[in-house]
């Protein structure tokens, strides 16, 4: 098997790994797994809440000494946060590494691109020395992950982070004051729920609604515990727009991988009647209000009859998930911004009256967040050595396009479930990882999946070991692709091109812009898919 073109891990993501595994297997209701990316925390303690931003100092530990604008004669693009050279740095949101490394006038510099509300952003934090750069281009990280090291390299006067905003993909013409995004942004490590500087709502409430304030969502309908703000608002409107819907929920422990609903950022809107044309009707008018009014009730998308709506971009119609619940026929499914939990006194606005159309779906989803996907079926029994089932059910986790079923057919045609073996070409263990590759995947784990090591440390022919690394290189690739597949450049099923990636490498893909035309590949996918469409209880 050919693995090339792999990305280098460095060890915090391997730490941020720890808790999405921790998380997957323990106290899930504290802070939810989240593969796209997960909501890890970082060993510097940087974490935040599911749905946060975070400062990218913490107060205590920065004094604020330039603010943008003009500056000496030029434009000042960021605001300066002085402290000791050391001082850890945290990404201000979930996003990928687009730059790590050396920078005219920053010494060495990161840059991170984050999809906000639907919107390209990106950050950048400046002057840290070498040693100080603690990620790699292409890494994901997660909103107050520890990315790097205070320091004083570059054009400075003294020791501090350059920080900086772009509303979109870095450009030198795109920044904008950082200041209110800091300010707004959770503490690292405090367990505070940080909030866009953005006020939400942000756009006045369409006409043709009441001007009072909206009313509390009666308890015999559902609760506002656990929502966040935005979710409560879109709660409270849909009550009083369709007061003959009988069931609002949303909140939940266990987001089955995805933190819509743990964090409070999800609404669920239950359709009485749902499979008759009177359910279908009411579903949509309730799909339709809440898209004429998406940008005042903060909507990031909505998921109706397996339709996919974001509130920026293509709709998309979802992959078949099996029940009616799952590819949301029997309810309208809402993910907000949310703008943290409720404050004492807090108001809502009016109800708003906008009317519209949501759009039709015109594609396949290949990359809708949560509420229904990367629902991870159980094993049919009798068919997978019982020792490998838990360590399945943990690797599936670790990104939407896995899951039990998918890695167990791997391991079959890779292995056969047999230790010691190695490939002519030298791959070995369980999942037949060249030595190059496992150097960069391959972890040691506890018997929890915890991480307990350096990358490289770990057994290929070690159960926990093997199928936590093949788990890891899987969502590395799908990770790798993911851009090509939402751009349309690679066209495909998400879980085969991962699959094809796995064996002939993600270069290979991207080259033909799906899976490539190798006897070898192709085989490879076709039998993984059709052994795991057998393993797959589900099916």
């Amino acid at each position: 098997m050919k693995k090339g073109g792999a990305i280098a891990l460095t060890v915090v993501l391997a730490l941020a790994l720890f808790v999405v595994l921790f998380v997957t297997t323990g106290v899930r209701e504290e802070v939810p797994t989240n593969c796209i990316p997960g909501k890890g925390i970082s060993s510097a303690a940087g974490g935040v809440p599911a749905g946060s931003f975070a400062k990218p100092m913490k107060t205590s530990e920065a004094q604020l000494t330039s603010p943008f604008g003009s500056r000496w004669g030029t434009m000042h693009k960021g605001i300066d946060l002085a402290g000791p050279v050391g001082t850890p740095i945290y990404a201000y949101a979930n996003g990928i590494v687009t730059q790590a490394g050396p920078a005219t006038g920053f010494g060495m510099w990161i840059v991170l691109e984050h999809n906000i509300d639907g919107q390209t952003v990106s950050t950048v934090y400046g002057h840290m020395f070498p040693d100080g750069v603690l990620v790699t281009p292409g890494e994901r990280v997660t909103a107050g992950q520890h990315i790097a090291d205070e320091g004083n390299n570059g054009d400075t006067t003294g020791a501090h982070l350059h920080f900086e905003y772009h509303t979109g993909p870095w450009s030198p013409d795109n920044a904008i004051d950082p200041q209110p995004f800091y300010e707004a942004a959770a503490e690292p490590g405090s367990g505070q729920t940080g909030q866009s500087p953005l006020p939400s709502p942000s756009t006045p409430a369409p006409t043709g609604g009441s001007t009072a304030e909206m009313a509390a969502l009666p308890a015999d309908v559902g609760s506002e515990e656990h929502f966040q703000v935005d979710t409560v608002r879109v709660a409270r409107a849909v009550h009083a727009k369709f007061p003959q819907i009988t069931t609002i929920g949303g909140w939940r422990a266990d987001g089955g991988g995805f933190d819509d609903h743990p964090s409070g950022r999800a609404a669920d809107i239950m359709i009485d009647n749902w499979s008759s044309e009177e359910g279908k009707a009411l579903g949509d008018q309730v799909k339709d209000y809440l898209w004429a009014n998406r940008d005042y009730l903060q909507i990031e998308y909505m998921i109706w009859r397996q339709e996919y709506i974001p509130s920026q971009g293509e709709p998309n119609t979802m992959e078949d998930r099996g029940s009616p619940t799952q590819n949301h026929f029997d309810h309208v499914h809402v993910t907000t911004v949310g703008h943290g939990a409720p404050a004492p006194g807090q108001t809502y606005g009016p109800v708003p009256g906008g009317g519209g159309s949501a759009p039709k779906a015109t594609g396949n989803c290949t990359t809708a967040p949560g509420a229904g996907l990367g629902d991870h079926a159980n094993l049919a029994a009798g068919q997978i050595p019982p020792e490998f089932e838990p360590w399945l059910a943990l690797s599936s986790a670790q990104c939407r396009e896995l899951s039990p079923a998918i890695l167990a057919a791997q391991l079959k045609q890779e292995s056969g479930f047999t230790p010691g073996l190695t490939s002519p070409a030298g791959a070995g263990g369980y999942a037949q990882f060249l030595p190059g590759t496992w150097a960069s995947f391959g972890f040691p784990v506890d018997d929890k999946g915890v991480v307990t090591g350096a990358a490289g440390e770990g057994d290929p022919n070690d159960i926990g070991d093997a199928v936590m690394a093949q788990g890891r290189y899987n969502c590395s690739v799908a990770d790798t692709l993911r851009p090509g597949i939402e751009s349309g450049s690679i066209t495909g099923d998400p879980v085969e091109l991962m699959l094809a990636g796995y064996n002939a490498g993600p270069g290979a893909v991207q080259q033909f812009g799906g899976v490539p035309p190798y006897s070898e590949t192709q085989n490879y996918v076709t039998t993984i898919t059709a052994t795991a469409s057998d393993y797959d209880l589900a099916r």
